[in-house]
């Protein structure tokens, strides 16, 4: 069988949209088969977010990651309010072995006087 990547994507109902539409780029370019886990707070029985300055409802939860996995092999985790520009397989043949994690950084400044808070 082929190798699969498995995806752990944020998943906000307030941004469900978003999700779609990203899961759907993944999939439109991607060479490889892919695995979606929806990280969705209502799905993670006996786990509570119990912050009160999350910009969404993923902020702590996305560090399950491993967990969601079995702790076996890897997996990505992508916030769910993006779009994939090319194949995720290109992304997948960055790991490296030697670490235990790995990190996509980007040049990101919010135009946001301030983030969404909720109480």
């Amino acid at each position: 069988m082929n190798e699969v990547i498995k995806i752990v994507v944020g998943f906000d109902q307030r941004e469900s949209v978003a999700y779609h539409t990203f899961v759907q780029s993944i999939i439109e370019k991607s060479s490889l088969p892919v695995s979606f886990i929806p990280l969705a707070i209502n799905t993670l029985k006996g786990y509570e977010e119990k912050h009160e300055d999350r910009s969404n409802d993923f902020v702590y939860s996305r560090f399950l990651t491993p967990y969601l996995n079995n702790f076996e092999g890897w997996a990505i985790f992508a916030d769910g309010d993006m779009v994939c520009q090319a194949d995720i397989k290109e992304l997948w043949d960055l790991r490296d072995e030697s670490k235990a994690v790995q990190v996509v950084k980007h040049n990101y400044k919010t135009k946001a006087k301030k983030k969404i808070f909720r109480k």
